[in-house]
C-alpha cells in the first residue's frame, strides 16, 4: 500500500488501520515517513481518547478544534511537518471528528425553536473549511447571516472563506464590514487571508497590541487602499451610523479609559460617513466638513488619509 493509500485511510475514519499499515510498512524496510506517521498517529490516538472521555458533545468537538494548534507544534517540534500530506491527513481527520460531534449537537436541537445558534454554526463553517469543503462553509455562513446582517464573526469568517476561492472582492467587501460593526468579535490571528495577515503587521508595526489590534485594521486597511470595496447605505444605516458617532463622541469625552477603543471606532465611523457624503450622495462640502472633524481627533491619521486616496480631503 502507498502513502496516498495510507493518508485515505486517515481522512475516512481508519485511523487504527492506518497506524497498522504504517507499522507493516515499517517492518518490511526502514522510512522515515512511516516512522513519523506512527508517531503522529500514536499522539493524536493519545489526545482524541482522552478529550472524547470529557463526555459533552460541545465540549468535545471544541477541544478537538482547539488542540489542533497544539498537536501541529507537536508534529513540527518532532520533525514530521516535512511530511505534507501527513499533515493534511491528520488535520482532516481531527476537524471532520469534530464536525460530527457538532453536528450532533444540531441534530438534537428543538426545530421548532426559531433561535439560531451564530457560534455554533460559525464553528461548523469553520470545519467544513478546514477539511477542504469551503462552498458549504460559504453557504452555511451565508445562510447565518440572513439572522443578523451586521454580525462582525459571520462577516469575517465570510470573508475569509471568499478570499481563499479568490473571490477578492466579495472578501474585501465583507471584511470592511466585518470591522466597523464589532472589531472585538473577530478572532483576528484566526484569520487566514494573506490581507489581514498584512494589515496584522501594519497596525502591530504602528504600536497597536492586545485588543487595539483589531480595531485600527479597518483604519489601515483603508490608508493602505487595502478595503477599497464599498456599497451603497440605506438611509436607516446613515442613522444608524450617526446615532453611534454622537453617542461615541460623548463617550470619547468622558471616558479616558476607553479611549484605545473608542477613537478608532470614531475615525473608522468618520470614514464611512465621508465615503457616503462624497461617493453615494456626491456632498462633497459635507464629506469634507466630516473629514475636518476626524483631523480634530486624529491630526496623524487625516495625514495618512491625505497623502493616499483621500487627497482631496
Amino acid at each position: 500500500m502507498n502513502y496516498t493509500s495510507v493518508y485515505g485511510l486517515i481522512r475516512s475514519g481508519k485511523i487504527t488501520e492506518a497506524l497498522r499499515t504504517f507499522e507493516e510498512m515499517l517492518r518490511k524496510a526502514f522510512d522515515e515517513e512511516s516512522e513519523c506517521g506512527i508517531k503522529v498517529i500514536k499522539y493524536v490516538l493519545s489526545k482524541i481518547n482522552k478529550i472524547k472521555n470529557i463526555g459533552d458533545y460541545h465540549t468535545v468537538a471544541d477541544t478537538l478544534v482547539s488542540e489542533w494548534k497544539n498537536i501541529v507544534s507537536w508534529i513540527n517540534t518532532n520533525n514530521c511537518g516535512r511530511f505534507s500530506e501527513l499533515v493534511d491527513a491528520v488535520r482532516y481527520y481531527i476537524f471532520y471528528v469534530a464536525l460530527k460531534y457538532y453536528q450532533a449537537i444540531i441534530e438534537n436541537m428543538d426545530i421548532t425553536s426559531n433561535v439560531v445558534d451564530v457560534d455554533l454554526m460559525i464553528k461548523v463553517s469553520k470545519c467544513y473549511r478546514e477539511i477542504g469543503e469551503i462552498d458549504k462553509c460559504i453557504e452555511l455562513l451565508e445562510e447565518v447571516r440572513q439572522y443578523d446582517l451586521y454580525d462582525s464573526s459571520v462577516l469575517a469568517n465570510l470573508a475569509d472563506a471568499y478570499f481563499e476561492i479568490r473571490d477578492t472582492e466579495a472578501s474585501k467587501l465583507f471584511f470592511r464590514e466585518a470591522f466597523f460593526w464589532d472589531p472585538q468579535r473577530i478572532d483576528v490571528f484566526d484569520m487566514k487571508s494573506m490581507i489581514i495577515k498584512k494589515l496584522i503587521k501594519i497596525v502591530m508595526d504602528n504600536g497597536y497590541r492586545g485588543e487595539e489590534v483589531s480595531e485600527w485594521i479597518p483604519i489601515y486597511g483603508v490608508i493602505e487602499n487595502i478595503f477599497d470595496v464599498r456599497r451603497e447605505l440605506s438611509q436607516e444605516e446613515v442613522n444608524l451610523i450617526l446615532e453611534r458617532v454622537k453617542s461615541m463622541e460623548s463617550q470619547y469625552n468622558s471616558n479616558r479609559n476607553w479611549r484605545n477603543i473608542l477613537e478608532p471606532r470614531l475615525l473608522n465611523s468618520y470614514i464611512w460617513l465621508i465615503d457616503y457624503y462624497f461617493l453615494q450622495v456626491e456632498d462633497y462640502e459635507v464629506a469634507r466638513s466630516i473629514g475636518k472633524i476626524l483631523q480634530k481627533f486624529s491630526p496623524n491619521i487625516y495625514s495618512k488619509l491625505k497623502l493616499g486616496v483621500y487627497k482631496w480631503l
